[in-house]
């Protein structure tokens, strides 16, 4: 079965929106908590219940309080997600080397990471997974650095799975 990674931060939760994120994300408590989502975050949970594909979270956040935050947001819009598929790491720290030393998953061609951090999509990519850019108004590849997969809407993913 084909497994989906994927990121919070500007992918799922509309963090980049919110005034001065990064530093608040490091110090605020229930910061990420309080986070909207993108539309059609259902399509999550519709892809974990008619068992498409296998769902999960990697995540890098600042430290111990915002994993916290960010399994509190996970528990009210992603509820089907399974709780030993949701994975958190620091920030900067490569997430196919995380999965493959923290849940014992080796990355191959049917393992696609959703991330609007074109630097994780190529490590990603370079661990031999398939990266998918989630283009926002403040990720939208203008630059034309990815080459890659990229969907605007999370309901796309649904026809990517198919």
């Amino acid at each position: 079965m084909k497994k989906l990674f994927l990121d919070m931060d500007g992918t799922l939760a509309k963090f980049n929106s919110k005034k001065n994120a990064l530093e608040r994300f490091d110090k605020e408590k229930d910061f990420f908590t309080n986070l909207k989502p993108f539309v059609n975050i259902d399509t999550i949970n519709q892809l974990v219940e008619n068992n498409i594909v296998e769902i999960f979270i990697i995540s890098a956040s600042p430290n111990e309080q915002a994993d916290i935050d960010k399994l509190k947001w996970i528990n009210t819009y992603l509820p089907k997600v399974k709780k030993q598929n949701i994975c958190f790491c620091r920030i900067g720290q490569n997430k196919a080397k995380i999965i493959k030393d923290k849940l014992n998953i080796e990355i191959d061609n049917n393992c696609y990471l959703l991330d609007d951090y074109t630097k994780n999509l190529i490590e990603w990519n370079n661990c031999k997974g398939v990266g998918i850019k989630r283009l926002t108004s403040l990720a939208d590849n203008s630059r034309k650095i990815w080459k890659g997969l990229s969907i605007k809407n999370l309901n796309q993913l649904t026809t990517l799975f198919e």
